[in-house]
């Protein structure tokens, strides 16, 4: 279990420094914390004991808390004006990805459905992921 971990959390740290280089800004700051929150929630999907499926969750909502807050704040800001229609679809999209992890996922994952909790991460999330960072490439780093 230790070494599927370590792998995970690898893979992800390598996935990091290849997908998102270091970047400053808002739009970056989100595009980082989506992916953080994504990992987090992934991560979830092989994990047995409960104690670490809350533990993650429980991170996760922090980073998703963390992302409504740059969110918010990008949305506010006078220099990405140009940039609201785009964030408020993104944000559209972000909300259905809170509701299906939270509402479906998992409890999914919590009463034991791994697979069916996998199967929605992959099917549903996945391509809302990829749409919310479509969305972002698109703006002004």
């Amino acid at each position: 279990m230790l070494k599927n971990t370590i792998a995970t959390l690898l893979a992800a740290f390598t996935w990091l420094l290849v997908a998102c280089p270091a970047q400053a800004g808002p739009v970056a700051d989100i595009k980082s914390t989506l992916t953080t929150t994504r990992q987090q929630t992934m991560s979830m999907l092989s994990e047995d004991d409960r104690a670490v499926l809350e533990m993650r969750y429980e991170d996760a909502l922090r980073s998703s808390k963390d992302l409504d807050t740059r969110l918010t704040a990008a949305l506010k800001n006078e220099s990405l004006r140009g940039a609201q229609p785009t964030l408020a679809q993104f944000k559209t999209v972000w909300e259905a990805f809170k509701k299906t992890r939270d509402d479906e996922i998992i409890p999914a994952l919590m009463s034991g459905s791994r697979l069916k909790a996998r199967v929605m991460a992959l099917s549903v999330q996945k391509p809302r992921f990829d749409k919310m960072n479509e969305l972002l490439e698109s703006l002004p780093q």
